[in-house]
């Protein structure tokens, strides 16, 4: 999904942060922390300002806290007496979007249920002309 914008080629990235869910287990959560519209160069620049301003879930009380560059964006660590909890931050091209598939389609329906109406409003007027026609008025 991209477009284009002053001449210049721009994306529609994702800016996510995985997270580990809990204190004991290793699982990991992802969540769109927001969708940004323009470079990967610009879409990393603002991901950095939200990497470095981030609350993470895990520790509640960080002795220590670090953020990394990495390939494809920012790797937080948080350290808690002897265990850190890391954040892994990246940008990622959005290239499928289910929500604005149903949106489409959404728009689609409501478009051609006003053009039915606006149909059946022409074809009742007409009808009240050609009666009215008859009638002489």
């Amino acid at each position: 999904m991209s477009s284009e914008i002053g001449g210049a080629m721009s994306q529609r990235w994702g800016l996510i942060v995985e997270e580990v869910q809990g204190v004991y287990t290793h699982s990991y959560s992802a969540t769109v922390l927001e969708h940004f519209l323009g470079s990967r160069e610009q879409a990393l620049a603002r991901l950095e300002v939200r990497a470095r301003s981030y609350e993470a879930r895990h520790p509640l009380n960080p002795v220590r806290t670090r953020l990394f560059r990495t390939g494809e964006g920012f790797l937080r660590v948080n350290d808690a007496g002897m265990r850190g909890f890391g954040c892994r931050f990246s940008v990622a091209e959005l290239l499928h979007d289910s929500a604005e598939e149903k949106e489409a389609a959404a728009a689609a329906r409501e478009a051609e249920r006003q053009q039915r109406a606006a149909q059946k409003a022409a074809e009742k007027e007409a009808k009240r002309s050609q009666r009215n026609s008859r009638r002489g008025l």
